[in-house]
């Protein structure tokens, strides 16, 4: 049996006040630590537009998705690549997927 613990305004506002300083903190974080450097053959870290972690754009319109999880008969390395293509109305060809 579980015990039902009432959550307390100062509570949920201590909560909120640290997720949003983890949220900034991020952003603070040297960029050079986000992706690869620019000598290497990661073609993720070469790209000309990174917006995140895991999606880069380069000059010529390839769309590069970094996905770490194994596939494991879910479908995740197709269906993900179509939904950013589609997103992004980026051609499906030029979608990559590493």
């Amino acid at each position: 049996m579980s015990l039902i613990e009432n959550a307390s305004r100062r509570g949920f506002l201590k909560g909120m006040l640290s997720a949003g300083a983890f949220v900034l903190s991020v952003r603070v974080y040297p960029e050079a630590l986000w992706g690869a450097t620019p000598g290497s053959s990661d073609p993720l870290g070469q790209a000309a537009f990174q917006s995140g972690v895991y999606l880069a754009i380069d000059t010529d319109g390839t769309v590069y998705i970094l996905a770490h999880r194994s596939e494991m008969g879910t479908g995740s390395r197709t269906s993900l690549p179509r939904i950013v293509a589609d997103e992004l109305d980026a051609d499906w060809a030029r979608v990559r997927i590493d």
